[in-house]
Order: structure tokens, then C-alpha cells, then sequence
């Protein structure tokens, strides 16, 4: 969810670890997220990018990225709050 300046104040799908078969539970680097045509549902990706073979340093998650066989697009309802032109 977003606040009226555009700051994340809420998290959806939270990162709770890499399952049995390789799937990450929640959400784990998420990206390129997309609205429905309704916009009452969002689709996020899991980049579940290890950065340092991206050139970059490490992030807290990024061990975890390792063990991702599996790559997900998560499905949740849109949480959006009415947005009063920024006053």
C-alpha cells in the first residue's frame, strides 16, 4: 500500500522463506507489478534476483534467492487509499 506521498506504509505478501520444492513463499525481491483492467487485483512478480551476479552488492534476502527453483507471479487484492490530491 502506498501513503499519500507516494511512501510505502504497508507491505502485501510478505517473504516467509523458500518451500520444499523451491518456491518462494510471499513475495521475494518483488517486481514489474501490475494492475487488473478493474483495478481491484495486483500481480507481482518474484525477480528473486542474487544481485552480486548482477554487478551489485548484496541485499539482507539475497542468500536466499539461491534456492529459488521455481519463479512465481503472486495474485492479491489491490490495496489502494483514497488519495485527497496530497493536501
Amino acid at each position: 500500500m502506498v501513503d499519500k506521498t507516494g511512501k510505502v506504509i504497508a507491505k502485501l505478501g510478505d517473504f516467509n522463506g523458500i518451500d520444499e520444492r523451491g518456491v518462494a513463499r510471499g513475495l521475494l525481491f518483488p517486481a514489474s507489478p501490475a494492475f487488473s483492467l478493474d483495478g481491484k487485483t495486483l500481480y507481482v512478480s518474484n525477480l528473486t534476483l542474487y544481485l552480486p551476479y548482477a554487478g551489485a552488492e548484496p541485499a539482507v534476502d539475497s542468500a536466499w534467492t539461491l534456492r529459488v527453483q521455481h519463479f512465481t507471479v503472486s495474485k492479491m487484492a489491490a490495496v489502494i487509499p483514497e488519495f485527497d490530491g496530497g493536501n
